[in-house]
């Protein structure tokens, strides 16, 4: 298991930018130091093993954005999938591209916008690329207790990824609904294919920063 190396003090969600222009999203996209996350899936008696995020070093840097991959697998190793997530300073979030488990990636051109640099409640943006039209729905801020810690964090991203083809079950693996949290990423998941993934434990290496 991953070791929580964070202080329980930091763990309020805080600073998300919410003025005029809506909730300041790339806040909730962290790509700094290592970060590995452990997820427990709600059917625990359907799903027993949990599932592992873990952000690839080191990022890439493409025309000003920086591309970092995370891939999402069992824990004994088995790949699941993988996604190239990308910000750049007041700029959309977007995904580049995407992998199953045999690792090989699907590159989006035009790169598929998940979020607006800055977002109202219930406001979405569209993406046509890799042959799906798709919707990405921010609903606003919300709870979102996890099982790590028994923490209760507030204020969270509610986002959903929908890839247009009306089931829950099939397409890319990454389409779903997400929480995100901010200097955290996800603190729950529900992907297609499965019910959802709570976060239970969480590491972030700084490097000493």
């Amino acid at each position: 298991m991953l070791t929580a190396t964070l202080l329980l003090s930091l763990a309020a969600c805080d600073g998300n930018g919410v003025d005029y222009g809506g909730t300041t999203m790339t806040d909730f996209f962290p790509f700094d130091g290592g970060r590995d996350a452990t997820y427990v899936n709600a059917d625990t008696e359907g799903v027993p093993w949990h599932m592992v995020t873990h952000k690839v070093e080191p990022t890439e840097q493409v025309e000003g954005r920086e591309i970092a991959t995370f891939e999402y697998s069992m824990e004994d190793g088995t790949l699941l999938y993988s996604v190239k997530w990308s910000v750049e300073s007041q700029q959309p979030v977007q995904i580049e591209g995407w992998a199953d488990g045999t690792g090989e990636f699907t590159m989006f051109d035009p790169p598929l916008v998940v979020a607006d640099y800055q977002m109202h409640s219930d406001s979405s943006v569209s993406t046509e690329t890799g042959g799906y039209s798709w919707t990405s729905t921010y609903y606003g801020p919300e709870d979102c207790p996890v099982l790590w810690g028994g923490l209760d964090w507030t204020d969270c991203a509610h986002i959903r990824i929908d890839d247009g083809d009306g089931d829950d079950n099939a397409g890319p693996k990454f389409a779903g609904d997400y929480m995100f949290v901010t200097r955290y990423g996800p603190a729950w998941i529900t992907p297609t294919g499965y019910q959802q993934w709570t976060l239970s434990d969480y590491n972030w290496d700084t490097g000493g920063a």
